[in-house]
């Protein structure tokens, strides 16, 4: 599937305004490439699945990374550069890397690039009408999370009680629920950073028993690495049961 061309610059930039408020997941940052903007590095692919749902309201899933992704937001007058260094590439990176061609248009050079805070951000992409639903989304999420640490302060699968450290998951996506489903304590968990990276992206749910059930698109050496095993249970209510097979059609992904 090609990006849509409908995308545009200020897609991108509520796009990276939303990976700042929500963060990343561990399983899709980038390896080689990253889009450098405001002093802080994207993964290129990330910023432009969050700016497809931004202008077109669903998930983008199957298209290119390297030059497809870079040549993207390169058009749109972004800077991508190497991972973890200054240097910027053109178009068509990997492509004229591969003919011996020059492919380091040039250097970042730091202090021409000005020092913004969250605010200026919001000033400059959001609309009035904007802000306010981000205001109340904060507010509904921080309570949703305040009610769950009440009900059980700990992540559902593997225990850590740190507060610091559990992120309110909510089964059927926020953004899909509706205002009701969206306070419904059933329709969330608190899990540890990993597994609400893996729950969150579809690559484990739960039976109506409680039962894991892991994504076969998940190797043994990250299922280790992340901590999840196929004998893992959770306690689950009548009102969870409804949420996970919502969750298991339509978030969970499995060849």
């Amino acid at each position: 599937m090609a990006i849509p061309s409908n995308i545009s610059k200020d897609h991108v930039l509520k796009a990276i305004y939303k990976i700042n408020q929500i963060g990343i997941s561990s399983l899709r940052t980038s390896t080689k490439f990253e889009l450098f903007y405001k002093e802080k590095r994207y993964p290129p692919k990330e910023v432009i699945r969050f700016a497809n749902e931004v202008a077109n309201g669903y998930e983008l899933v199957h298209f290119g990374g390297g030059d497809e992704s870079n040549n993207f937001l390169i058009k749109l007058g972004f800077t991508v550069v190497l991972k973890d260094t200054d240097e910027i590439i053109g178009l068509d990176y990997t492509k004229k890397k591969k003919q011996g061609i020059k492919v380091i248009t040039g250097a970042i050079n730091q202090k021409e690039i000005p020092k913004i805070n969250q605010e200026d951000v919001e000033k400059d992409i959001l609309t009035n009408t904007e802000k306010e639903h981000l205001a109340k989304v904060r507010i509904g999420h921080s309570d949703f999370k305040r009610k769950l640490i009440d009900k059980e302060c700990k992540c559902k699968i593997c225990g850590v009680t740190d507060k610091s450290f559990l992120i309110a998951s909510h089964i059927k996506p926020w953004y899909q629920s509706s205002n009701e489903e969206r306070l419904d304590l059933d329709n969330g968990f608190l899990f540890c950073p990993n597994h609400d990276a893996l729950f969150d992206k579809g690559f484990i749910t739960f039976d109506d028993n409680g039962k894991i059930v892991i994504s076969n698109l998940l190797n043994e050496e990250t299922r280790i690495f992340l901590n999840v095993t196929n004998t893992m249970k959770i306690e689950v209510n009548e009102g969870n049961r409804y949420y996970l097979e919502w969750h298991r059609l339509h978030v969970f992904k499995n060849e």
